[in-house]
This record gives structure tokens, C-alpha cells and sequence, in this order.
């Protein structure tokens, strides 16, 4: 028992040297830190972030000037674009003109061989 008291005291020095050490290392780095600056440079960071973000979003936007299309709209403004453009093709298409003279009728035999089969 006496030795594994000797050996827990032992730790116990040991670890509060540490912790003295770990003090004295933390106020040297705390003595150059002032409360104030560090809260004025968390608000400039976040009034960048901010900045930053409303850039991010204004580049995001769709190039128009804010304007906001209707797909709806635009689809059937395209398709009277594509109807526009078949109607003008087809004003060019010309036809053959259907024949004046009647066509010479068909002999009654040949007409019953085709039916029959």
C-alpha cells in the first residue's frame, strides 16, 4: 500500500508541475491578447463573411439585371418562334398542281381481279 501511495503522491507532484508550467505558458501567450481587440476582429470577420456573401449570392443571380423570366412564358414564345419559322418553310414548298383531265376508268373485268384477291 505504502508504495503505491509513495508512487500516487509522485504522480501528483508531477502533474501539478505541469499545470504550473501550462499556467505560466498560457499568460505569456494571454499578456499580448486584449479582450477588446479579439472582440473587434470577430466583428470584422463576420462583416466580411457577410460581404463575402452578398457577393456570392449577387454572382449567383441570373444575368438580367434581377429580371425574372417565366419559364411558361418563354416555352410558348418559343414555340411561336418554331411555328413562325415552319410557316415561312412551308410558304416556300411548292406542290404539284393536281391534274385537270380526268383519269381513264378501269375495264369492269380488271376491276373484279383486283377485288378478288
Amino acid at each position: 500500500f505504502r508504495s503505491k501511495a509513495l508512487e500516487n503522491s509522485h504522480t501528483n507532484t508531477e502533474v501539478l508541475k505541469n499545470m504550473g508550467y501550462a499556467a505560466k505558458a498560457m499568460k505569456a501567450v494571454h499578456e499580448n491578447m486584449d479582450v477588446d481587440k479579439i472582440d473587434s476582429l470577430m466583428q470584422d470577420i463576420t462583416e466580411q463573411q457577410e460581404v463575402a456573401q452578398e457577393i456570392s449570392d449577387a454572382i449567383s443571380r441570373p444575368a438580367g439585371f434581377g429580371e425574372e423570366f417565366d419559364e411558361d412564358e418563354l416555352l410558348a414564345e418559343l414555340e411561336d418562334l418554331e411555328q413562325e419559322e415552319l410557316n415561312s418553310r412551308m410558304a416556300d414548298v411548292r406542290l404539284p398542281s393536281v391534274p385537270s383531265t380526268s383519269l381513264p376508268s378501269r375495264p369492269a373485268a380488271s376491276r373484279r381481279r383486283s377485288e378478288e384477291h
